[in-house]
């Protein structure tokens, strides 16, 4: 009987001695549950990451900084322009069209022809020509400057005058002002130098093809 009680108390003691380590092992084992959540919930707050990475936004910011075609000088290498209005002279206002092509940022190739003709008082006028010529554009630009719309030039022109009459020189000088992206005004005078032909003012529109 007292080995039977005796037996009960060892029991009883090792029990009792049990549970402190069953208890620190459920809160070691909370804790470690605590601590997976904390460092599951931080991993995945701190491994969101942007839809676009540091150097796609560097590339998208540079996109978007770079300068449209349009903001541009109005005139570099591949430009084509053209013109058409009327040119001034005293008895006659023929009716003149012209295309200019970028050789390059300062030089262009350009074909030019105008006609006119009309009889006043008995008397017929007419004039009319047809030739090629090659231009120096100003850069109207200063480097720290937004592109200018105006385009200066200086150039000569060679051709046929078409009324039989021969061959006609000029020298010109014009300018083109773009008032919208496409579209501008320009003013052209020859001056003829060779084939007996004077001087003319030439003004009307400007297009420029893309």
């Amino acid at each position: 009987m007292k080995n039977v009680s005796r037996f009960r108390l060892h029991l009883m003691v090792f029990v009792c001695g049990l549970m402190p380590l069953s208890l620190k092992a459920q809160e070691t084992k909370s804790d470690t549950i605590k601590r997976v959540v904390v460092v599951e919930v931080d991993t995945v707050v701190k491994g969101v990451r942007p839809s676009v990475s540091p150097e796609k936004q560097v590339e998208v910011v540079q996109v978007v900084n770079q300068p449209a075609r349009y903001s541009q000088n109005v005139f570099e290498r591949g430009s084509l322009i053209v013109d058409g209005g009327i040119v001034y002279q005293s008895n006659l206002l023929p009716v003149m069209f012209a295309g200019e092509f970028g050789l390059g940022r300062r030089f262009g190739i350009e074909a030019r022809t105008w006609y006119g003709n009309k009889t006043k008082n008995g008397t017929k006028y007419e004039d009319g020509f047809l030739g090629v010529g090659l231009n120096y554009h100003f850069i109207n630009q200063k480097s720290d400057s937004k592109p200018s719309k105006l385009d200066s030039y200086l150039g000569a022109m060679y051709g046929k005058i078409l009324d039989d009459s021969g061959s006609a020189f000029y020298l010109q000088t014009g300018a083109r002002y773009f008032l919208f992206r496409n579209l501008g005004a320009f003013a052209n005078l020859n001056v003829g130098v060779a084939g007996k032909r004077g001087a003319n003012l030439s003004f009307g529109l400007s297009y420029r093809i893309d």
